[in-house]
């Protein structure tokens, strides 16, 4: 017997199979079980970037506002600014230079075409 003559019934998967009107009532069942769902997204499909951000208006802002006083906070708090030192590109790939433990690492003739790493004076 072939394959192409060997033929199986899966009507039996099919719960509509022996129960006329199955489907049309699975569809009623979930679109009624979907309703609010759709229209909501329905509305959200009318609003633009502008609504959404004035609606989260009285959360963000004040977030914002308080992640900036925090900011400014911890960047005064750190006391004294540390001087930086610059570092060219080239004298770190080419020179064995410590730069967590060095603090003296600057070297004053890197020219302005050179890639500069800075840190502060004193180490990372």
């Amino acid at each position: 017997m072939s394959k192409i003559e060997e033929h199986i019934s899966l009507d039996s998967l099919d719960p509509g199979f022996r129960n006329p009107g199955f489907w049309l009532r699975f569809h009623s069942r979930v679109m009624g079980a979907a309703q609010m769902e759709l229209a909501r997204r329905r509305m959200v499909g009318e609003l633009s970037v502008v609504d959404v951000v004035f609606a989260w208006r009285k959360a963000v802002v004040p977030l914002a506002l308080l992640a900036a006083a925090l900011a400014g906070i911890l960047i005064i708090g750190n006391g004294p600014e540390a001087p930086i030192q610059m570092v060219a590109l080239e004298e770190v790939l080419t020179q064995d230079l410590n730069l967590l433990t060095t603090s003296g690492v600057l070297s004053g003739e890197a020219s302005t075409t050179e890639v500069l790493f800075t840190m502060a004076e004193g180490g990372f």
